[in-house]
């Protein structure tokens, strides 16, 4: 009987690879997982630093749509415990129980791995997600059982949708403009024998003004001139010091305080690009502004970010 079933589930996972529909028609032994009418919730977490806008799916865990200042969206499931087996997962949109008359869409593969964030989709199927959540289909996820010959189906129920999502547009309308791991390092650039902040610098700093009126747990921000190997090295000490004092400047006199800033400058001596070319020389005119910041603090904003490398 077990490898009588084991070749009646070949041969369905076989029919998926044609086409998702016929894999999910052809399995009378699914396990569904999701909600309905009655039990149906939607939730938000809603910061500048990021919106998380999920759906508690019984016995398995969150079905989460988000986007962290400075990014796209995204959505991806938390499982407390992953019935599904390693592999690709097939991205339908199907109706719910009670618009059996709708027609299915097929949105491709979704890899599952073994971890507390099994699946991950990127941005473009998240919002047709998203979408199709809006006019009432129910986005669904299908693959083998992690244990046994069955499949699991993770339908997420488009009821409530509407009535939570305008929460979720105004929490993306207030986000910062950059997130911490987009600025923690940032490169400002400088022209040829110059110190003059050009509009990309500027805005450049305006971001980081904006996230540290925010994130009150950065502690020190460390700014570190830098020159190219063109002309003496006594210049271009003093000209990576010029570079840095007038990054240093512009922070404080946007209100950062000039108490936490530690400015230093090295002229030449740390290049990241060959001066050899002009290219390179490009990168390696610049003021690096580093941050630090506080960690383990329970009210860290930051704190319950994803961890997709989580097991």
């Amino acid at each position: 009987m077990k490898r009588q079933a084991m070749a009646n589930y070949r041969q369905i996972f076989s029919s998926c690879m044609a086409g998702l529909l016929a894999c999910v028609a052809a399995n009378s032994q699914a396990a569904n997982l999701g909600t309905g009418l009655t039990n149906t919730e939607w939730r938000i977490d809603a910061s500048e630093f990021y919106c998380k806008f999920y759906q508690p799916i019984p016995q398995y865990g969150l079905a989460v749509f988000f986007q962290e200042a400075g990014d796209t969206l995204e959505f991806y499931l938390e499982s407390t415990r992953n019935l599904m087996a390693e592999g690709q997962a097939a991205l339908t949109i199907e109706a719910p129980a009670w618009r059996s008359s709708a027609l299915t869409t097929e949105l491709g593969y979704s890899r599952v791995i073994d971890r507390k964030f099994p699946i991950r989709v990127e941005t473009a199927r998240a919002g047709r997600m998203m979408d199709e959540l809006t006019a009432g289909m129910a986005p669904t996820l299908t693959r083998k059982a992690k244990f046994g010959d069955d499949l699991i189906r993770l339908q997420i129920s488009p009821v409530n949708f509407k009535s939570f999502y305008n929460d979720y547009l105004a929490c993306q309308t207030g986000l910062l403009p950059v997130n911490f791991r987009q600025i923690e390092r940032t490169s400002v650039l400088f022209g040829g024998g110059g110190a003059r902040l050009d509009s990309q610098a500027t805005a450049m700093l305006d971001n980081i003004v904006t996230y540290m009126n925010a994130d009150s747990l950065v502690s020190a921000l460390f700014i570190d001139g830098h020159s190219d190997g063109q002309g003496e090295r006594y210049n271009n000490r003093r000209l990576s010091e010029k570079r840095a004092v007038k990054v240093t400047d512009y922070l404080v006199n946007a209100g950062i305080d000039a108490a936490i800033i530690v400015t230093r400058y090295h002229g030449e001596r740390y290049p990241i690009a060959t001066n050899a070319t002009a290219a390179g020389r490009r990168l390696n005119r610049r003021v690096t502004v580093q941050f630090e910041r506080i960690t383990g603090d329970p009210d860290d904003p930051l704190r319950d970010l994803p961890n997709f490398e989580a097991k």
